[in-house]
This record gives C-alpha cells, sequence and structure tokens, in this order.
C-alpha cells in the first residue's frame, strides 16, 4: 500500500464517520436522549458521593462549588465541641 491509498483510505474513514454522525444527530438521536443520559450521570454521580447539588427555586439542579462544602465542613468542625 503506497502513501496515496493510504491517505485515501484514511480521508475517506474519517469523511465517512462525520456524515454519519451528522446524520445520527439530525435523525436518530434528540435533545432528549442527550438530556437524559446527562441526567443520570449526574444523579449517580450526586449518589455516589463525588458532586453535590441542591436544587432551587425554579426545581432545577445546581452545582454546589467545592469551596462552600469545604467552608461549611470547617464551620461544623468548629461548633462540635
Amino acid at each position: 500500500m503506497d502513501a496515496y491509498l493510504h491517505t485515501m483510505i484514511a480521508t475517506g474513514s474519517l469523511a465517512g464517520a462525520y456524515y454519519l454522525g451528522k446524520y445520527f444527530e439530525k435523525h436518530v438521536f434528540s435533545k432528549n436522549i442527550v438530556e437524559n443520559i446527562l441526567e443520570c450521570i449526574l444523579e449517580s454521580l450526586e449518589k455516589d458521593g463525588f458532586i453535590a447539588t441542591e436544587v432551587d427555586k425554579d426545581g432545577d439542579k445546581e452545582l454546589i462549588p467545592v469551596s462552600e462544602m469545604v467552608a461549611k465542613a470547617l464551620r461544623e468542625a468548629k461548633e462540635t465541641p
């Protein structure tokens, strides 16, 4: 296999993957599926204790910054004898 044939095969494979991804994005996957996947991942991370969230007034979950969690833990440690 010479360099030109290899280049044409690689370029064709990349172009095929690109257009296949565009087709699946437009016709097969909807934003609803992506939102469900992200929601499942965030719930799993929260359940396992890797992230902390709180529900805001609109009912949406918001991530709590690590600095707030550390400050809260330090305040609680000072309060308990």
